[in-house]
């Protein structure tokens, strides 16, 4: 459980009580805007009066991560090949032991996760006029240009996430039936999941569910793809094997470059079929790499460490999110039994700050801050939605770190509050 050390001027004025007393109004009728005082916040000024770097915690995702010294090692030393002609043993080995974890027969090694979910779906959704089954708030929808329309031309018909990364299965077999049989409709080929869900902030897919998505694809012909860019995260939690969640797929992509800390990599598996079809369209999309045993052998790393690693990013994520809810703040409020993994959504409780302006004052650095909490620390956070922001665990943050943050949010906090003209 976290620590939160108290940081403001004192206990009477600066207190939760302090946090939670009715705002003054201002001139216009409203509180006054959230604001800097003076210049205190100017990190650069701020930088020079004490002459030293602030300590970083960069929490706005799990890309940011640097390759650790047994990943450059590995890197160093890894045997290659030219991969384009499969023979880059060290890209082929780990292509077997991801097929193996997978539950898969083959898998392919890509650049990305975004590449490797569209080559599942030119796959999978090879006659004109396919229509893929979406979530509309899915990264795969969202976040990657609208490639299944873009090069694939492929139509999506999206449908409303639910709180918890789920479909309505009800929902998603009424739009299958729509254009089951129709001449006039597009005809269902794909249903498309994501394991742990981002929007959802990292929750994980329930079995039972992933179960009743498969019956309901066998049931009309449809094939099941997995974005599974965090799976390994799901599996961890679930405290499953990853093929256990795997096994109510046709395929799956996964990525090296997130949890798994390696600095590039993903790949995409299925049956031997698919994977066959697979490479011909990584070579189409310019996929094809030559020496890639130098990127594969940090994604090895990456995935024998991974149940270590993802356990202490889920601990630590769970930490941060439970010592903000007992915070009790009015600015910004979090729920732990939402934190299933790495991710944390914080919601931003006031109208009259935005969680972009929140996400600027976690990372500047005051001297008001440094004299009353004796470290400098810039906290990096990435907003997320209209009243949301979002903060992901990686390994790169330690539970010290997390603590800094934890601490530089309730700074934060009271001291937008108290700018508020919120004290007695």
């Amino acid at each position: 459980m976290l620590r939160l050390i108290r940081v403001g001027r004192t206990a009477g004025r600066r207190g939760l009580l302090a946090m939670q007393a009715r705002p003054r109004p201002s001139a216009h009728g409203g509180p006054a805007p959230c604001q800097p005082r003076g210049d205190r916040a100017s990190l650069p000024r701020a930088l020079s009066s004490w002459g030293a770097q602030p300590h970083v915690v960069d929490l706005r995702s799990d890309t940011v991560t640097r390759p650790s010294m047994a990943m450059r090692q590995a890197m160093a030393q890894a045997e290659v090949g030219d991969d384009d002609y499969g023979e880059d043993p060290t890209v082929n080995e780990l292509q077997r032991l991801a097929a193996q974890l997978l539950g898969m027969e083959e898998a392919l090694f890509v650049p990305t996760s975004t590449m490797a979910n569209l080559i599942a779906v030119m796959c999978h959704c090879q006659r004109r006029g396919a229509q893929l089954l979406v979530g509309r708030e899915a990264h795969l929808h969202v976040f990657e240009q609208g490639g299944v329309a873009q090069v694939a031309g492929v139509h999506s018909q999206v449908l409303q996430d639910l709180p918890d990364g789920t479909l309505d299965l009800n929902e998603l077999e009424s739009r299958v039936r729509v254009g089951y049989g129709s001449r006039y409709h597009p005809h269902s080929v794909l249903i498309c999941l994501e394991n742990t869900h981002s929007s959802a902030g990292g929750r994980v897919l329930p079995l039972a569910y992933l179960r009743e998505v498969r019956l309901l694809a066998d049931r009309y012909r449809l094939r099941v793809h997995m974005d599974g860019a965090r799976l390994m995260n799901a599996a961890v939690a679930q405290g499953v094997s990853p093929a256990q969640i795997t096994q109510h797929c046709d395929s799956v992509s996964l990525c090296f470059s997130k949890g798994l800390g390696a600095p590039a990599g993903a790949l995409v598996a299925g049956c031997r079929e698919f994977v066959a079809e697979a490479w011909r369209i990584r070579k189409l999309l310019g996929g094809g790499m030559r020496q890639a045993g130098v990127l594969a052998a940090a994604a090895r790393i990456g995935l024998e460490h991974m149940e270590e690693t993802l356990q202490r990013d889920h601990r630590n994520a769970r930490r941060f999110a439970q010592g903000i809810w007992e915070l009790g703040s009015p600015i910004c409020s979090v729920d732990p039994s939402a934190v299933e993994t790495n991710m944390v959504l914080v919601t931003v409780a006031v109208p009259w700050l935005s969680p972009e302006k929140l996400c600027e004052r976690m990372q500047a650095v005051s001297e008001e801050e440094v004299a009353e909490t004796g470290r400098a620390v810039s906290v990096r956070l990435f907003p997320w939605a209209a009243h949301s922001l979002r903060a992901v665990w990686h390994c790169d943050v330690s539970a010290q770190d997390t603590q800094l943050a934890a601490n530089k949010l309730k700074f934060v906090a009271e001291q937008c509050w108290w700018e508020r003209g919120a004290a007695p």
